[in-house]
């Protein structure tokens, strides 16, 4: 009898368990991964850059982890419009953009940024005369992961290599 007390507990957590991972894949999957994927598809420009995206910790509802895979593009600095149009797509969806952003390379923090600066470049970025000035701000409010901003030297090009190597 305590026997089939035991197996019966334990199948309870296994249960328990697996839905409480599926319920974590399917928020990250329909609230993040999603809507990224439909923006970088929304765009020819962005067919060599690979693009993921999860919470950080794939629980951490402050933060959205944003991960650069493949990057076949001639210029780096694509690599900024699809962050823009990315962050464009979660601002339309329902949840929007938490308020930090991790940016990194094969799974290596490259740098952060604010989730309200990179929402409201997002939205500006389509609008702008000069499209080249809202990449020198994004560049201007990333920080690296340990909050250092990049300097006054710091280009749209060097920060994108940055990225793009995984080597700010």
């Amino acid at each position: 009898m305590r026997v089939q007390h035991q197996k019966k507990r334990r199948r309870r957590w296994i249960v328990i368990v697996v839905v409480l991972v599926a319920l974590v894949w399917g928020l990250n999957y329909f609230m993040i991964s999603r809507p990224i994927a439909a923006a970088l598809a929304a765009d020819g420009r962005s067919a060599g850059i690979g693009l993921t995206g999860h919470l950080r910790y794939y629980v951490d509802p402050t933060t959205l982890a944003l991960d650069l895979g493949r990057v076949q593009v001639a210029d780096t600095t694509d690599v900024f419009r699809a962050l823009l149009m990315v962050a464009k797509g979660l601002s339309d969806a329902s949840w929007g953009i938490p308020g930090a952003v991790a940016l990194s390379r094969d799974g290596n923090p490259v740098y952060t940024i604010a989730g309200g600066a990179l929402r409201q470049m997002a939205h500006d970025y389509p609008l702008a005369r000069k499209p080249a000035v809202v990449l020198l701000a994004l560049v201007q409010a990333l920080r690296r992961p340990d909050g250092k901003d990049l300097g006054p030297e710091a280009t749209v090009e060097s920060a994108a290599r940055g990225w793009v190597t995984g080597h700010p």
